[in-house]
């Protein structure tokens, strides 16, 4: 007598070991094809061939490499980079949109009445990349040849002095404002539209003063072109080590800029876990090393809850200076 079988049972049961032979046979994906299945973009609020475009695409080839992925960086400028930065808020939180913050993000967010986005509610802090110091540099014009008698000079000519940015928010901007703010001095700010223009202006003399970055001054300072009197960290760079900082010269001071990769909020803590992960990996590569130290870059790295608390901090930093100084942006 043939036993009675159910059909659906014994199907269920006929596949289930069908399957599991063919898993058996078949390897499971490694963790570098599981994530992720599709091009993963990477938005840079600035424009091309900049110290944060450089370090993005520097990210992006090691990791397409890594992936097996294409990793496409966007340069979308504009806004002090909000432009870029809200289309990764507004971005599926499934890690295939990435975005380099930076100090213009934080305080540039304090500057506007009502930001399209807010970095603690509406981004996933992943990893902070770098951070490096600016170089208070100044035209050969002045008679000043350190921070002490240019603290004279500028107190002696009262709103006379000029000093170049890239722009409201910018590294530039904000490091001079609080430079007013720590010794009581009164320059005129003159923004431009990239640190390029602005760099060229003082060179030409027409402004006087600027918080300038390392890549762009040195090659000035070292050619005769532009003087510089101090780096913008409480301690000496040990890409300019001959550079004193401006602590040294008894003022409560440390500026420096830095980059981070976020994505959008609401992402799973294993998948934020797995990009931080990956990104370390790039870090501590010896040849992007290199490279970050070339571009006068200091490797920060570490977990995200770290450049979490790094934002938290830089926030409350510059939302002091902001009110302080009555900067904003209409």
């Amino acid at each position: 007598m043939i036993p009675h079988l159910s059909f659906p049972s014994f199907f269920g049961r006929l596949m289930g070991a069908i399957v599991a032979i063919g898993c058996a046979a078949m390897p499971w994906p490694s963790a570098g094809q599981e994530f992720p299945p599709r091009p993963v973009r990477i938005l840079v609020g600035q424009t091309a061939g900049g110290g944060t475009d450089i370090l993005a695409r520097l990210l992006g080839d090691k990791l397409g490499q890594m992936w097996r992925q294409s990793v496409v960086v966007e340069n979308r400028a504009g806004a002090s980079g909000s432009i870029a930065m809200d289309v990764v808020a507004k971005a599926a939180p499934d890690g295939h949109t990435l975005g380099m913050l930076i100090l213009n993000h934080v305080v540039f967010e304090e500057m506007l009445k009502n930001p399209p986005y807010l970095i603690a509610r509406d981004l996933t802090p992943l990893i902070s990349l770098s951070r490096q110091s600016n170089i208070l540099v100044v035209n050969p014009s002045i008679p000043v040849h350190n921070v002490t008698e240019l603290v004279a000079y500028l107190k002696a000519n009262p709103g006379k002095v000029s000093y170049a940015s890239g722009g409201a928010g910018s590294p530039a901007h904000v490091a001079a404002e609080l430079f007013k703010l720590q010794t009581g001095v009164d320059m005129a700010h003159v923004p431009y539209k990239g640190a390029a223009p602005a760099i060229q202006d003082v060179l030409g003399g027409q402004v006087q003063v600027m918080f300038a970055a390392a890549p762009s001054a040195l090659p000035q300072v070292r050619a005769g072109k532009l003087r510089a009197l101090a780096v913008t960290s409480d301690t000496r760079s040990a890409q300019t080590p001959d550079i004193p900082s401006l602590a040294e010269s008894g003022i409560q001071y440390d500026v420096r800029d830095w980059q981070g990769v976020v994505g959008s909020a609401g992402m799973a803590p294993s998948l934020i876990a797995r990009i931080n992960a990956d990104l370390q990996k790039v870090l501590d590569m010896p040849d992007v090393r290199a490279r970050i130290a070339a571009i006068g870059g200091e490797i920060v790295g570490g977990p995200p809850a770290a450049f979490a608390a790094q934002l938290r901090s830089e926030a409350e930093k510059w939302k002091r200076v902001v009110r302080a100084a009555k900067l904003s942006v209409d």
